[in-house]
């Protein structure tokens, strides 16, 4: 009876250290860590691509698909490429070994291949004005870890180009039996980045969330997991940051002003700006329209907006006056040209001197007893675009200009705008890397520029330098192209620079410490928050 009491002391003794043991493993496993993110843009496609802005995975793409470079403190640094030299009109990439796809497939330089030769089929419109991608003439693949790129002309950005989001590397399996599929993608991602999405995961119109990449190469400070939840409204976002309901909010697109200082107030949330300017916030006056085809109109609307008192109210003073439309601190844009200062009297005479001389009894202007009317159309997912203007209305009532404002959603936006179907558009510029080349080379046949220069008289030429520019690596060449195209475009008033803009976000700090400002506008770069 006594040896079984003691072994059934015994017995109990080795469970009681056997659950604290297991206690104590618990207690050494690090919690998991999740963070909640509010975006405005729903996801139409899981791919770098895609329909660019027209999609909210864009905003989050490099997490998941990682590109040859990336573009650090005003550089191009390594990425899934580890170096390269130039030689002529060759690139060559030495590529980052023991890499692969969350699928399981090798990264190496016939996966490169691979992607960049569906991007000239499947892309080819889109990339036209991206020179570093769609220049290649060719691809080789001297061996497993090395590409080179070998191009007709000589291209100067083409670092610069291959940093842009939508040259993520996609797995060769995305693109088995002929597969197309950017914007076609709504199964698991397939990519090389720190995070993926699994189709499981995804509940679109509401919410998507990515969990780590467990064989990830690189080192990833982030959460384990992170949940986008899908807030169109502005004042719900706004509110839904106030509830905690989610822990970030990141990107001026989907952050006005009037909501970060709200937030700034709200105990236990930090809101902040970025360091850096990022684009340019720019209307673009069509000069195709009947209207806008005058010259001395268009200079009337420059001379009739008051930009510093819209940075000061609507932009609560977070952004700097813009003269030009690219910050003379960017590659070659340091051109001296026409600056319009804002002065309603100089506003009022062009319109007289353009025939627009007579009002009816609401102040507008008339000419032949026609109104002057015009049209501005912005996407109405950015609410900051729709304040503008708003603002805008108001100040060129003063000079006799009725302004109508219609909103978009933004595929709807991209269509009008592609088909000039506007008087003036938003069109802010891409921001460095993407600028100045890529948003001048798409003058040349792409985006809303395209129509909207028809009206000038000097579009071929433009268009020549825009050619010019995109095949010479030798600066005087680039500077002059460059200063012309600029100069043209200032003087005949077509872009209205308002401020050089800087991103936001705004975060709790119950469970963020930071939040870093990435140097591709828009990023959300989750991988690098730092938690407590």
């Amino acid at each position: 009876m006594l040896k079984i009491r003691c072994r059934k002391l015994w017995a109990a003794l080795l469970s009681g250290i056997l659950i604290l043991s297991l206690a104590g493993c618990r207690q050494e496993t690090p919690p998991v860590s999740s963070l909640n993110v509010g975006e405005s843009v729903d996801f139409s496609s899981y791919d770098p691509m895609g329909i660019i802005d027209g999609q909210g995975f864009y905003h989050y793409s490099p997490l998941v698909y990682e590109t040859l470079l990336r573009f650090e403190e005003g550089k191009p640094v390594p990425c899934l490429a580890e170096s390269w030299e130039n030689e002529g009109n060759s690139w060559i990439f030495h590529l980052r070994r023991d890499v692969a796809f969350t699928d399981g497939r090798l990264f190496n330089a016939e996966a490169v291949k691979l992607n960049i030769e569906k991007l000239q089929e499947f892309e080819e419109e889109w990339i036209s004005y991206y020179g570093g991608v769609s220049g290649i003439m060719a691809i080789e693949t001297p061996e497993e870890y090395t590409v080179v790129f070998q191009y007709e002309t000589p291209y100067y950005p083409v670092l610069q180009d291959l940093c842009a989001i939508p040259f993520g590397m996609l797995s060769p399996a995305l693109f088995a039996g002929g597969n197309n599929p950017y914007g076609n993608i709504q199964t698991d991602t397939a990519g090389t980045g720190p995070y993926l999405l699994k189709k499981e995961n995804s509940r679109p119109g509401k919410s998507y969330t990515f969990t780590r990449n467990p064989g990830y190469w690189g080192k990833v400070s982030g959460p384990d997991s992170f949940t986008v939840k899908i807030i169109p409204e502005g004042e719900s976002r706004l509110m839904a940051m106030q509830a905690g309901e989610i822990d970030l909010l990141y990107g001026s697109y989907q952050v006005t002003y009037d909501m970060f200082d709200q937030l700034a107030g709200v105990q236990g949330l930090k809101a902040e700006t970025s360091a850096n300017l990022y684009a340019t916030r720019n209307l673009l006056l069509n000069t195709a329209g009947e209207i806008l085809g005058e010259r001395k109109v268009r200079q009337a609307i420059q001379h009739g907006i008051n930009k510093q008192q819209i940075i000061d109210t609507l932009l609560h003073a977070h952004e700097e006056k813009a003269d030009y439309l690219f910050s003379r601190d960017l590659p070659f844009c340091d051109v001296d040209t026409v600056v319009y200062d804002y002065d309603p009297s100089q506003a009022a005479a062009l319109l007289d001197e353009a025939g627009w001389n007579r009002k009816n009894d609401r102040g507008i202007r008339l000419k032949d007893g026609v109104p002057l009317g015009l049209t501005a159309i912005y996407m109405s997912e950015r609410r900051a675009d729709e304040q503008i203007l708003n603002a805008l209305k108001g100040q060129l009532a003063e000079i006799g200009m009725d302004l109508q404002i219609q909103g978009y959603e933004t595929m709807t936006w991209y269509e009008k705008a592609m088909a000039g179907e506007f008087d003036i558009s938003c069109n802010d510029t891409y921001a460095f890397p993407q600028d100045p080349y890529v948003f001048i080379a798409a003058m040349k046949d792409y985006g809303a520029d395209y129509p909207a220069q028809q009206g000038l008289a000097q579009k071929g030429e433009i268009d020549a330098r825009i050619l010019s520019m995109l095949g010479t690596t030798d600066e005087k060449k680039l500077q002059d192209d460059v200063a012309y195209i600029l100069t043209t475009l200032q003087e005949e008033a077509v872009n209205v620079p308002l401020s050089y803009l800087r991103e936001l976000c705004v975060y709790t700090t119950e469970k963020i410490e930071s939040v870093p400002f990435d140097s591709n506008g828009g990023f959300a770069d989750i991988s690098r928050v730092i938690l407590h």
